[in-house]
């Protein structure tokens, strides 16, 4: 989708996982004019995202299990075709997280909004997602970090921070986050991952102790 002005949908395609009626054929007939190839498959005992771009499903008549994912782990955008109002529709509804809903019958005014809606949500949703998931990683991989630092910090007889700043830039050469290569070296036990990157753009590092004030770089000699 495009982020500068108004977005493109064309190309896109969408599967509409609904019986006849209730302006299904509105539906397709605006997203067609969108440029989106829009395909109408009922009934659909087990669907998968494969193949398509986005999904619209009847809310109405969905049942447990019918996704091949997990509720709430659909990996393209969702959209839900909303007729009935009774509560456990909605709470299995709102079980599949949508990015965004139509209301039955179809009507053309919506669609298009609806579309955009589903993208974004979608977009900010697996955003967010990823954030969570590198939070629980640094979290994970926090004492790790402790132990690397100390590890650096006694060998080469300089400040923890210090110890930290040359952590972070190896770490960065060679693409690499600081909770993995700390990682690394917790699982070693010693500073060999940290010499074996070094080695890869023929630094040495030192076998001994070298002053605090040159704990930020790898020196190219034993001083």
């Amino acid at each position: 989708m495009n982020r500068h002005g108004l977005p493109n949908f064309r190309g896109l395609r969408a599967l509409i996982v609904h019986p006849p009626g209730d302006g299904i054929d509105i539906l397709v007939d605006h997203l067609t004019r969108l440029g989106i190839a829009a395909t109408c498959n009922w009934p659909i005992q087990e669907l998968s995202a494969e193949g398509w771009d986005l999904i619209f499903f009847d809310a109405d008549r969905g049942f447990d299990r019918q996704f091949c994912w997990e509720p709430g782990e659909a990996p393209i955008p969702l959209v839900a075709l909303v007729g009935s109002e009774a509560p456990g529709r909605i709470e299995w509804m709102l079980a599949q997280m949508p990015s965004a809903y139509l209301f039955k019958p179809l009507r053309p005014n919506g669609i298009f909004s609806a579309l955009v809606i589903a993208f974004h949500v979608f977009e900010q949703r697996a955003g967010l997602e990823h954030r969570i998931a590198d939070l629980n990683a640094r979290v994970r991989a926090r004492p790790s970090v402790v132990t690397a630092i100390n590890l650096v910090r006694t060998t080469l007889n300089v400040p923890s921070q210090d110890a930290y700043a040359l952590l972070r830039t190896e770490a960065m050469k060679h693409q690499l986050s600081v909770e993995s290569l700390c990682e690394q070296i917790d699982d070693s036990g010693s500073l060999i991952p940290l010499k074996r990157l070094a080695d890869q753009v023929g630094e040495r590092f030192p076998s001994k102790q070298r002053p605090k004030d040159s704990g930020r770089t790898i020196p190219s000699g034993g001083q």
